[in-house]
């Protein structure tokens, strides 16, 4: 186990853990414990993860009677965020910068395919054997910029990030999630998109993007209703009631 204060040293353990250390990233038995001893619920959610690339999904698989493997993505626009997500994401380095920034986890792209993977095949009683996880640079042709970065042609404007489960030999959850400032000028439309096979097959379909941070603030709001009858300890959204919107009283 990782013993390191520094949070790169952290992020690149957990990306490194193999699975089975990965799956307890689930279930943080300490805090669970102080949490049910103080009778406490403790929810983690968002819109990534929290609902797009997990709970959503999980929603989706309840209209099937046959789920055979399943596929999501999520493609955003990273114009709106500060300096700590564009280093976190490796935007305006060069692509050798990029590849050096992942071998030591000072580039991390998005944190939190392993547990979506294994949230979801929880959800849907799977048993996930081995999690891939790849991050590769977005590399721009034109010059883009922000109020915090400048990327110049040939540099890095984003992170693609690519999540797999695989049981056995079969790629069962596949998650995609370029994100990248200004995709429009690489003519990229942003959105969030669905697809499971099975019976019958599901193609959802919404663009643009939901905003991240309105999507965050809204999803974590709209929870706080149902958390009154929650059971104490460590929860997932699997756990949870069907979310939704909360009317704002005076």
């Amino acid at each position: 186990m990782v013993t390191s204060s520094q949070p790169r040293k952290q992020r690149k353990f957990r990306y490194n853990a193999p699975l089975h250390v990965k799956g307890k990233f689930l279930n943080a038995h300490t805090s669970e414990d102080v949490a049910k001893e103080n009778g406490v619920s403790i929810l983690g959610t968002g819109i990534n993860p929290g609902f797009m690339l997990d709970a959503l999904i999980v929603m989706w698989s309840s209209i099937c009677m046959r789920v055979d493997s399943i596929e999501a993505s999520r493609v955003n626009d990273l114009s709106p965020f500060g300096p700590t997500v564009m280093t976190g994401q490796g935007v305006g380095t060069t692509v050798e910068q990029f590849e050096k920034g992942v071998a030591d986890g000072s580039i991390v792209g998005h944190i939190g395919f392993p547990e979506s993977i294994m949230l979801i095949a929880k959800a849907l009683g799977w048993k996930i054997d081995r999690i891939e996880e790849t991050r590769e640079p977005i590399v721009t042709k034109v010059e883009r910029s922000t109020p915090h970065v400048k990327v110049p042609a040939g540099w890095v404007a984003g992170c693609k990030q690519v999540g797999k489960g695989y049981i056995g030999d079969e790629l069962k959850i596949h998650l995609i999630h370029p994100q990248q400032i200004h995709p429009e000028l690489a003519d990229q439309d942003t959105g969030d998109y669905i697809k499971i096979v099975g019976d019958p097959n599901v193609n959802m379909a919404n663009t643009p993007e939901i905003p991240g941070g309105k999507g965050t603030y809204a999803s974590t709001g709209n929870y706080i209703p149902l958390m009154k009858a929650a059971p104490a300890g460590m929860l997932t959204v699997v756990d949870m009631p069907l979310p939704r919107f909360l009317a704002p009283t005076k």
